[in-house]
């Protein structure tokens, strides 16, 4: 028995990183995965982002766990994209249970030194992305009936400023606010929300990050790694991957507008 079991996670920038253990964690315990991701390249930010090859590797590691996959490449700045990635996953499964809005860009810059582009795709994609993707599946939710978990990956940067992601921290901001409202309101439907707060994580995204801002890795990793409380460099995509399975299964069903932090005492300091 797993505690996944019978339900459907939807999971938005899972083609890589923190998504896929999200889709491989909620696999292993039993959830059906419509796995999402743009495949392509922005403008913004000054990295490359996950490719289709990505998402098929997300898909068949899901399938070998025993479960069912759904590839979906989709914008989740588009709306017409999101309703339809949607509308594909409950044709596919017949319902959703679980949304992940996981999709996300992060980049560095001063405050000053932003530019407009650069500020209205990060606030679209970690913003944006995260309403279209609840403004399409809270409605089948609440039809449906049965309750319902919507994470929302947030940051240590939502609940503190960090220096040279002045639009990075806003918009991380931006969905504990928007998590906070929505939990008052889909509280009568037994449908629960929460923000997760995690330090900087394993992924690809440190590498391009550092690189968009002139630094080695391993000097953009001695930085956070000094804000730690414990001694660990960077955590991985499974702990936070760890924590959402808990808030997505019955064990946390009573927890609602939860700001939960994953951040090695990063908060303490």
């Amino acid at each position: 028995m797993g505690k996944l079991d019978g339900k459907v996670a939807l999971i938005t920038g899972a083609a890589r990183g923190q998504g896929r253990a999200h889709a491989l964690t909620m696999a292993g315990e039993g959830a059906d995965i419509a796995a999402l991701d743009i495949c392509h390249n922005l403008s913004y930010p000054r990295y490359a982002l996950a490719t289709s090859d990505d998402l098929g590797e997300t898909v068949r590691r899901v399938e070998a766990l025993g479960r069912a996959a759904l590839p979906v490449e989709a914008d989740v700045r588009s709306a017409a994209d999101m309703e339809a990635a949607v509308t594909q996953t409950i044709a596919r499964f017949g319902h959703i249970d679980i949304l992940v809005c996981n999709a996300g860009i992060a980049d560095m810059a001063l405050t000053w030194d932003i530019t407009e582009e650069w500020w209205d795709i990060m606030l679209d994609v970690n913003v944006k992305g995260v309403w279209l993707a609840i403004k399409y599946t809270v409605p089948h939710m609440i039809a449906r009936n049965k309750g319902g978990r919507i994470l929302i990956t947030s940051s240590v940067a939502g609940m503190r400023g960090e220096p040279g992601m002045a639009h990075y921290s806003a918009s991380k901001w931006a969905v504990v606010g928007l998590g906070k409202s929505l939990a008052q309101e889909l509280s009568p439907y037994s449908i629960t929300v929460n923000t997760l707060h995690p330090t900087a994580v394993n992924t690809d995204i440190i590498k391009g990050m550092a690189q968009a801002s002139n630094m080695k890795t391993e000097e953009l990793v001695d930085f956070i790694h000094a804000g730690h409380a414990l001694p660990v460099k960077l955590i991985e995509a499974e702990d936070v991957a760890s924590a959402a399975l808990w808030l997505a299964s019955d064990d946390a069903r009573y927890v609602t507008g939860h700001t939960l932090k994953v951040d090695a005492g990063r908060m303490l300091k």
